[in-house]
């Protein structure tokens, strides 16, 4: 309660107001006006309080002391002035033990003066020289009092420091509770003195590496005081990041790993939640970067020496070297000092490094879309530890790391820092490793960066050098290949795929899956699919698919230039060479029916007939494609299987698509197409001799046609029948095309001529049956006369 005073009140008026409250039990509000009627006139308040009787003093004093010893944020009186309280108090009861406290505790709170004095008296208060000696709460309070003035006092001092630990470890909880209440803004204080004398102990927990202030007395604490030391700190600051890291380093220096890496786990956590706030400047923004960095190369530290989280040591030591290298390099110097540790260290990062760039291709190689740029994600974890162990080589890494670090950047999209290391490697004098390697991924980098010319040049020198690295060559390969079809010298494209997949097929998967641009991949497989099958057909001059004027140029300047040894053995422009462009091609599109083709075509020629058949089987597709059962029908009349062969025909010809087999006839061997020629004209004329019905007739005219691509066009007697069958079908003129056909070659050939002039008689074209039917009698009448007798008596008349 707020007592409001006017000057014309009496403080006997006041007293007695105070007398009736006290007389009912409102020991507060009594209280209150006692102290207004003594700040009124404290003498004629003395008076009047002296008349009181012994319990309702007693009732006042105590009343005073729980408002001074009261430190809660809720206070009991409203507009209390404790100083004026206190000076009561210890007015009514000289030497008032809460009275002389809160006297002691406002000079410490205003400035410290007479710390001296202060710790005196607590000293005489708690050793009971005049009085009995306090107990409880008070005596708890008196002791962080005296330990508070001795730390102001002798700020470089254990002593004070000392009398804190003492005093909590009498009453653990009360002590925290009154340091809390009591000492709040000197609080910060009192954690700083501890931890300085924390890193007095263990020099090496210094976070900036700065000298700690050393004390000049012998008395100072020990090691063993430290985990009592860190239970006090966070008992009364909870939350201080400063006090947990320095916890989280001491357990790591004690070799408590799991629980120091808990902590530090912990302050990460609070700084990831830590909202970021406008008003940060540039160097609040390092800092804090700093100590981040501190605190993930420490973490790292404690799991590597913990075990088992050996792959989030390495990413928390990517993370750290990546937000603040040098805050990094100084914290891994320090907790890595020991040699082995630190090679240690190092060769995790780099097992990790290995390990995500081996995930990272198989992802790319099981990629279900060639154009799929899926998986380069896994690359940024191992770019962020190679990266690492650049920082930590004293001149920046080592060649072969600086490579390494190249090839994931270009892997990753990042091609023209990969350009730069290149170019930096590329120029160092007296450096030859890894040579090849250098050449050819600063081609992809140029190529990416559109630098054609230069590319080339770095291709070119790697697959000219005396002695290839194998995998650079392969690489170099497909990069020439590459720019040669952006030139428009198809066929040379695939020859160069060709030899490199005969060289290393899965690394040339594994370029043109990575370091061929995404949206070139889609142009380089159809080029290299309809190339292979012009090396294959051996039409290499005939048309767009042929070799141009300018391949032809360009392959006769590089059959001079020295190629891979192992080109010698197996030539590209041979069946083997096409059957490992074709591998290649299954691998990149599984899917697609044009590389399978090829590679069973590619087999076929190299007299590989079972594996040929094999493959041919396993492609899946509930619906059979005609391609395949054409390829399929061959291989089984190859084999001798004629049931087979009759019935993959069949479903062929229900398939509709007979063109298909243009491509294969080309590689077929003659023998096998004299024997398909043979089988399908055998086929038509059986069924023609069974039924003369129009589904009979065109089934066998689908068997004849197949036979006349068989033969090349040159069947006569297959043309000749099927003239016959399309002039029993209606289609005359159709079947004078093939009349006409016969008669191209062979202008005497009576059947001919006699079927085409019956057809032009059916046509009412009677001048050009006239004509076929001389010419057909002056070559032999017998036939004529034949044909014309087996004609219906109609016909004949007309």
């Amino acid at each position: 309660m707020k007592a409001l005073v006017r000057p014309e009140v009496n403080v006997s008026g006041i007293c007695e107001d105070a007398d009736k409250f006290l007389e009912v039990g409102e020991l507060g509000r009594a209280t209150s006006l006692y102290i207004s009627a003594f700040r009124t006139h404290a003498a004629s308040a003395m008076s009047h309080m002296r008349k009181l009787e012994e319990p309702c003093l007693s009732s006042v004093i105590a009343t005073l002391e729980n408002w001074l010893d009261n430190h809660r944020e809720n206070q009991t009186t409203e507009g209390l002035n404790k100083g004026l309280a206190a000076v009561f108090l210890s007015t009514l009861c000289p030497n008032n033990l809460s009275a002389t406290i809160f006297k002691m505790e406002s000079l410490l709170q205003n400035g410290g003066h007479g710390c001296e004095e202060i710790f005196a008296r607590c000293t005489a208060l708690l050793e009971g020289k005049r009085n009995s000696s306090p107990e409880g709460a008070t005596r708890s309070v008196l002791e962080i009092t005296r330990a508070l003035a001795c730390l102001l006092a002798e700020p470089h001092s254990v002593k004070g420091l000392s009398l804190y630990l003492q005093a909590y470890k009498g009453n653990k909880s009360e002590i925290v509770t009154l340091v809390k209440s009591r000492q709040a803004q000197h609080v910060s204080k009192i954690v700083v003195a501890f931890i300085h004398q924390i890193q007095h102990i263990y020099p090496s927990l210094r976070f900036d590496g700065s000298p700690t202030v050393i004390t000049k007395q012998t008395n100072v604490l020990t090691s063993a005081s430290t985990p009592i030391i860190f239970d006090f700190l966070l008992g009364i600051s909870p939350d201080n990041s400063e006090v947990l890291e320095l916890q989280a380093a001491y357990l790591l220096v004690t070799s408590d790993f799991v629980q120091s890496s808990e902590l530090y786990t912990t302050l990460l956590n609070q700084d990831h939640l830590q909202k970021p706030s406008d008003h940060r400047t540039d160097r609040t923004v390092k800092d804090s970067l700093k100590k981040k960095a501190r605190l993930l190369t420490s973490r790292a530290a404690a799991w590597f020496s913990a075990g088992g989280r050996t792959p989030e040591a390495c990413y928390d030591l990517g993370e750290a070297f990546e937000i603040h290298p040098a805050t990094a390099r100084v914290c891994f110097q320090k907790l890595f000092a020991d040699q082995g540790t630190g090679l240690a260290a190092r060769s995790h990062l780099r097992q990790q490094a290995e390990k995500g760039l081996c995930g990272f291709r198989e992802r790319v190689l099981i990629r279900p879309d060639l154009r799929s740029t899926e998986g380069v994600e896994l690359l940024d974890p191992v770019i962020t530890q190679l990266r690492t162990l650049c920082h930590l080589e004293p001149d920046g890494g080592g060649r072969e790391l600086r490579v390494r670090l190249a090839d994931c950047l270009l892997l990753r999209g990042e091609h023209k820092e990969a350009l730069s290391i290149c170019s930096q490697l590329a120029a160092a004098s007296g450096q030859q490793s890894y040579q090849n390697t250098v050449q050819v991924l600063r081609g992809y980098a140029r190529l990416l960066c559109d630098d054609h010319k230069g590319a080339l040049e770095d291709f070119q020198a790697v697959i000219e050098h005396s002695a290839p690295h194998p995998s650079s060559c392969v690489r170099a390969l497909c990069g020439r290949g590459l720019l040669r079809m952006m030139s428009g010298f198809n066929y040379l494209t695939a020859l160069d795929y060709v030899t490199a997949s005969q060289l290393q097929p899965q690394e040339t998967a594994l370029t043109v899956r990575c370091l061929v641009p995404w949206n070139c991949r889609g142009l380089l497989f159809t080029v290299l699919v309809e190339q292979g099958r012009v090396i294959l057909e051996g039409t290499r001059e005939t048309g767009s698919k042929g070799i141009s004027s300018e391949d032809s140029q360009q392959l006769k300047q590089e059959a001079q230039q020295p190629v891979p040894s192992k080109r010698d053995a197996h030539r590209a422009g041979t069946p083997a060479g096409v059957h490992s462009l074709a591998v290649l091609l299954m691998e990149l599109q599984p899917g697609d029916d044009g590389p399978q083709t090829l590679a069973a075509d590619a087999l076929y020629q190299l007299s590989r007939v079972e594996e040929a058949y094999r493959l041919l089987l396993s492609v899946g597709p509930t619906c059979p494609r005609a391609p395949v059962l054409a390829r399929l029908a061959l291989l089984q009349l190859h084999r001798g299987f004629l049931y087979d062969t009759n019935q993959l025909l069949k479903k062929l010809i229900q398939c509709g698509d007979t063109s298909c087999l243009h491509s294969l006839l080309v590689v077929a061997q003659q023998k096998d197409r004299a024997l398909l020629h043979g089988h399908c004209y055998s086929a038509a004329k059986r069924i023609l001799e069974v039924s003369k019905e129009e589904s009979s007739i065109r089934e066998a005219v689908a068997y004849l046609s197949i036979a006349i691509m068989a033969s090349g066009g040159e069947a006569l007697e297959s043309l000749l029948e099927r003239a016959r069958c399309y002039a029993l079908l209606g289609q005359r003129k159709t079947a004078i095309f093939d009349y006409s056909a016969i008669l191209k070659d062979h202008p005497k050939h009576v059947h001919a001529l006699c079927g085409r002039g019956f057809t032009y008689l059916m046509l009412n074209q009677q001048k050009e049956c006239t004509q076929d039917i001389l010419s057909a009698l002056h070559i032999n009448s017998d036939i004529v006369i034949k044909n014309l007798l087996s004609l219906k008596d109609k016909v004949q008349l007309y």
